[in-house]
């Protein structure tokens, strides 16, 4: 009887370690589980741990988080941290998936102009004012970027446009100072 006794409260335990074991497998899921590590991510960026916000977004990444969601954020912590390069590589590697996100495509030429890669940050300017022509803000970054490039006509032409699109925008005394000609 006490045999019996002993194995039955042997399976009991048994049976409530397994239950345990699986409520710890459920809390570590949840705890690592895409959303969850994105949240973490961005409050690490809330207060200023780059860094680990970075690692965060990378593992909520991985865990199959909302890749488009996930890159944004990793643009805005990168180039918050000032490293540009690791921020246009991320934006690269998704646009090589996902080649039709303007958003993304803006983001990553106004990265390649803040490193000084012009001709990179033209073309993918170019696209998108192409693609989006009533976006305001992709005209003065382009305005902004061939004046650099030695190209003060087209510049004009795309200050105007971001004039014409944004007339109180917060660019707009800047675009209409740069143009060369008088606007009525």
């Amino acid at each position: 009887m006490k045999c019996a006794f002993a194995f039955a409260t042997l399976l009991a335990a048994t049976a409530c370690a397994g239950e345990q074991v699986e409520r710890d497998r459920k809390a570590v899921e949840h705890d690592s589980s895409a959303e969850v590590l994105m949240r973490t991510g961005e409050a690490a960026a809330q207060l200023g741990d780059m860094t680990r916000a970075e690692q965060y977004l990378v593992a909520a990444m991985r865990a199959g988080g909302d890749q488009r969601r996930i890159v944004k954020q990793l643009l805005i912590v990168c180039a918050a941290d000032r490293r540009y390069p690791v921020a246009i590589d991320y934006a690269e590697q998704y646009l090589r998936r996902n080649p039709n996100d303007t958003e993304v495509l803006f983001a990553a030429a106004s990265l390649h102009a803040a490193t000084g890669s012009l001709d990179s940050a033209r073309l993918m300017l170019t696209r998108v004012v192409r693609e989006r022509p009533e976006w305001p803000e992709p005209h003065y970054v382009l305005a902004t970027v061939l004046r650099e490039y030695g190209s003060p006509d087209l510049a004009d032409e795309h200050d105007l446009a971001y004039i014409k699109l944004s007339p109180e925008g917060p660019m707009a005394e800047t675009a209409r100072a740069r143009l060369r000609r008088v606007i009525p």
